[in-house]
């Protein structure tokens, strides 16, 4: 008897278990496809920032940017999101174009670095310019979608 009852306790066991295992697959599974599609939408972001700063349209930045976003420009000056936004728009430069590149995105639960090289051709006040930057971004994801909160930017040299 004690041996059809640990029979029966066995096979009701492995649906069980196979279920649970079904389960945790089908979890990391969609929580890999969500990294997938957060990863992709943070890479659109970057290339949406990057094409506001070739065609001086600050209208990304400021539904992309977060209300207290702290930045370092490229020369040094800390800025706020007034600050990125007027710079964009009042920006001296012509650019021939603006292009990034080695998009490196890293997602810790509900925030992400990102990491690119943009590189800039044009000119300002008469003189042509090439230059490129890294540019080091985190993102905090908010209930109305990724926000950039802060912002590195180094010239590299040329």
């Amino acid at each position: 008897m004690k041996k059809l009852l640990l029979f029966a306790l066995v096979l009701t066991a492995f649906p069980l278990a196979a279920a649970a295992q079904t389960y945790m697959c089908k979890e990391v599974s969609e929580q890999k496809q969500d990294l997938d599609a957060d990863r992709q939408t943070l890479i659109n972001l970057e290339q949406g920032i990057t094409h506001a700063i070739q065609i001086n349209n600050s209208s990304v930045v400021n539904t992309v940017f977060s209300d207290d976003f702290s930045g370092v420009t490229w020369f040094g000056e800390m800025i706020n999101k007034a600050a990125q936004i007027r710079s964009i728009q009042t920006s001296p430069n012509a650019y021939q174009f603006v292009r990034i590149s080695n998009i490196q995105v890293k997602i810790y639960r509900d925030t992400a670095t990102v990491s690119s090289l943009r590189t800039e051709r044009g000119s300002a006040q008469g003189r042509l310019f090439n230059r490129q930057f890294r540019v080091l971004r985190v993102y905090i994801n908010t209930p109305s979608g990724w926000r950039v909160v802060s912002q590195q930017e180094t010239q590299l040299p040329s």
